[in-house]
């Protein structure tokens, strides 16, 4: 199977395993992806998803070339499927975090950005470089990274196609961090168990408000802010937290 995935209490690690094609998404890696994230979405248990790839080489060098045809997408009507599935028309509010194992490239650093965190391995390097075989990113490539990154910064890397390095990413607040390639799954594992250790219901209104306040007014934010903690002043999880804190225990959260 070339998308496999483990499960780690209330964490998905969902992994690309392609490693001898550099990791590159081909139709039955794009299925493997939908299923997986489809039921990360759907399954209660799963609060967190980590994605990652096999081998050290490349977390994904992007779509497979080898199956992209030219006619079909010079059709005016031709619409191309979601690329690795969580880059258009997916949505959940519980986070994910990619672990990048190595190059990123295309299509690859657009899976990356469709995460909400990111770590890397020292090694790695990451670009979107589609201008050079005369394409343009079809994954969000354009519109994720200058919501990231400077825009005079992400132009750059659109119109050179010239990867940058992790530390360089880590530097202009692309990725949380760099660490040496033995250590990236044990880094990424400490950053997942870090949120789901705290209460899931809170984690995913905090990326609500993020996301849903990013193009709203201050004032519309706010009040978005305002209805989400409500909301969360009713959940079971709300009582449990500061009880835990009076009793000096652990919480014990639910999700619900």
């Amino acid at each position: 199977m070339p998308v496999t995935v483990v499960r780690e209490g209330h964490i998905r690690i969902v992994t690309i395993d392609r490693p001898d094609a550099r990791n590159a998404i081909n139709r039955e890696t794009r299925a493997g992806l939908e299923e997986a994230f489809t039921d990360f979405a759907a399954d209660d248990d799963a609060w967190l998803a980590i994605l990652t790839a096999a081998g050290d080489k490349a977390f994904s060098a992007g779509a497979d070339l080898k199956e992209m045809d030219p006619a079909q997408r010079a059709d005016p009507d031709y619409v191309a499927p979601p690329f690795g599935f969580i880059t258009r028309d997916f949505h959940t509010d519980k986070p994910m975090i990619a672990a990048i194992n190595g190059a990123a490239f295309g299509g690859g650093l657009e899976l990356a950005l469709a995460c909400d965190l990111r770590v890397a391995a020292e090694h790695a390097v990451l670009g979107l470089t589609e201008a050079k075989w005369a394409l343009l990113p079809g994954g969000g490539g354009t519109q994720r990274l200058v919501r990231s990154i400077p825009r005079a910064i992400a132009l750059e890397m659109l119109m050179t196609g010239a990867p940058i390095t992790a530390t360089r990413a880590f530097e202009l607040g692309l990725v949380n961090a760099v660490v040496p390639s033995a250590d990236l799954m044990t880094r990424a594992m400490e950053l997942a168990r870090t949120i789901v250790n705290n209460g899931p219901l809170a984690v995913r209104a905090a990326k609500q408000a993020v996301d849903e306040g990013a193009d709203v007014s201050l004032a519309q934010g706010l009040a978005l802010e305002q209805r989400l903690s409500k909301a969360l002043f009713s959940t079971d999880d709300a009582v449990e937290g500061p009880r835990a804190f009076a009793e000096k225990r652990p919480p014990s959260f639910t999700a619900r």
